[in-house]
């Protein structure tokens, strides 16, 4: 008979066995946390950038929130370029700057008096209504303006 190990019981560690859990509760704790930051501190970003937009009376593109649909456009805006943009709430932006409905064909025909041959981009969400592109479109043929471009994202 053999001796078993100094005072006279099982080996401990065989009798335990291996202890190899990870508790990861606090590590997804402190995960969301962090999220929750992320999260907040995004969302006063954008509207910080809307709120200075606002201030300098321009709008961002990223603060207007249009979503051009996908396409192949192989043209860069140049600063000459008049970037007209229809939001889904059917508000239109001349170069950044809102123009009331009423007022478009006075300032679309400004701009013609100065160069007639001026490129449009027209920026569409692709949840616009087809109506008010269109309408924008007719109002800046009637003006003058018939070098017109439509705005896509690739």
């Amino acid at each position: 008979m053999q001796a078993g190990p100094a005072g006279g019981g099982v080996d401990e560690e065989e009798e335990d066995g291996i202890f190899a859990e990870i508790n990861i509760t606090p590590l997804t704790d402190v995960f969301m946390v962090l999220l929750i930051i992320m999260m907040v501190v995004s969302s006063a970003v954008v509207e910080e950038e809307k709120e200075a937009a606002y201030e300098k009376a321009q709008l961002a593109e990223r603060a207007m929130q249009i979503m051009t649909p996908e396409g192949a456009g192989d043209l860069e805006v140049i600063p000459e370029d008049v970037v007209v943009t229809v939001t889904p709430e059917r508000v239109v932006f001349v170069n950044d700057h809102e123009v009331e409905l009423s007022k478009l064909d006075a300032e679309f025909r400004s701009i013609a008096q100065k160069d007639p041959r001026t490129r449009i981009i027209l920026r569409g969400d692709k949840s616009a209504e087809y109506e008010v592109i269109m309408d924008v479109i007719t109002r800046l043929n009637s003006a003058g303006l018939g070098n017109i471009a439509l705005a896509s994202r690739t």
